[in-house]
């Protein structure tokens, strides 16, 4: 959860008001607790500011947080859809993820296709403990013969296979994982987003119980616009995507020291990869 920052100082109710509508537009979506913490007032302080947003027409109400989108947009795209989509360059990706999973390790694995898929690939051999709020991932470990495999349970939504909720959010709150891998539905200048507001809160309270954040997105994440954003690039780590990236997001990568992992998604028969540090 984000801590009071003096750069959400305000002299006014009507000032706060205004930073807190500049926020969630820019975030997407935020639950009443985020949004209480990081300015540092009463969870009833910030209903009612939302409640007059929410009046006013700037924001939209949703259950336990507000956005700035319109139902049909948070919802985001249907998980089959985004299963078949890409699907070579995933199958990559996953393939060389798994390959940073060592035995004993504590990961935690996104809802999401990409994430998926690399639960798929882990050994038979493999003893580990696997953290997960998404029902494709639990589904596919459940006859795993030597993984323990933590579910998130909450809110099954059917839209993206995923948990959510108080519940779930409660669980991360008591965990510690090494590992997050990490799945998104858009990339840009300003970090990871995805499409759908639970999800984000699920993914912002994975990203701060774990020590590292690997990002599963193929190439074509950094041209597909998602509306609710997740995290900057200071909190990922290591970025694992196909080599069909460009120049200029390598650049911009590299600005905020994340690592390139790259596969050769071009020969989807060709798993051999290459690595690169930025």
């Amino acid at each position: 959860m984000p801590e009071t920052d003096t750069s959400f100082a305000y002299a006014s109710a009507s000032e706060r008001r205004e930073r807190l509508a500049q926020f969630v537009t820019g975030q997407g979506y935020c639950t009443i607790l985020e949004l209480a913490q990081l300015f540092g007032v009463s969870e009833m302080t910030i209903r009612r500011d939302v409640g007059r947003l929410v009046g006013e027409g700037r924001l939209r109400s949703f259950h336990g947080g507000v956005g700035s989108l319109v139902p049909t947009d948070i919802l985001g795209v249907d998980y089959t859809a985004r299963h078949h989509s890409h699907a070579d360059a995933k199958r990559a990706i996953a393939a060389r993820a798994v390959r940073m999973v060592r035995p004993g390790a504590v990961i935690a694995i996104d809802a999401g296709t990409t994430p998926a898929g690399l639960a798929g690939l882990l050994g038979p051999e493999l003893r580990a403990q696997i953290i997960t709020p998404s029902l494709p991932v639990v589904s596919t470990l459940a006859t795993h013969p030597s993984v323990e495999v933590t579910c998130l349970g909450g809110i099954l939504h059917s839209e993206s296979l995923s948990f959510s909720g108080p519940s779930t959010l409660a669980a991360i709150s008591n965990l510690h994982v090494e590992t997050l891998f990490l799945a998104a539905s858009g990339l840009g200048e300003r970090g990871a987003f995805c499409g759908n507001g639970f999800d984000a809160i699920t993914k912002r309270a994975l990203i701060d119980v774990s020590d590292n954040v690997v990002l599963l997105a193929d190439s074509s994440k950094f041209t597909t616009s998602s509306m609710v954003r997740v995290c900057g690039w200071d909190a990922i780590d290591v970025l694992v995507t196909d080599d069909a990236l460009r120049r200029e997001d390598e650049e911009m990568l590299a600005h905020y020291e994340v690592t390139i992992e790259k596969t050769r998604s071009a020969h989807p028969d060709n798993l051999e990869l290459e690595g690169s540090a930025s």
